[in-house]
């Protein structure tokens, strides 16, 4: 899910040159990825899972960075990944 995520993030980030567009494209990857992550646990939920999540949209952000249209990264990139976190982390805690 992280690799899907990561190159839908980056496409679409990369096409549409929109400001806060990073900001939502990173709530919906981490809702994304925590709804799967918690379907596929019988929705379970605990710290094990968050702490998984959070460093599946990790892996996802780094995939997104480098989409070959080219590297892009900045403070916005790290809120928007820090609003990614979280949104995933509360869907499974």
């Amino acid at each position: 899910m992280a690799l899907v995520c990561g190159i839908v993030w980056g496409v679409i980030g990369a096409l549409v040159h929109f400001f806060y567009l990073n900001l939502i494209l990173a709530a919906g990857a981490g809702y994304a990825i925590g709804e799967v992550m918690s379907l596929s646990v019988n929705r379970k939920r605990g710290t094990g899972l968050a702490v998984t999540a959070s460093i599946a949209l990790i892996i996802s952000y780094v995939i997104a960075i480098f989409i070959p249209w080219g590297f892009h990264f900045g403070l916005f990139d790290l809120l928007a990944l820090a609003i990614g976190i979280f949104v995933a982390v509360t869907r499974l805690r």
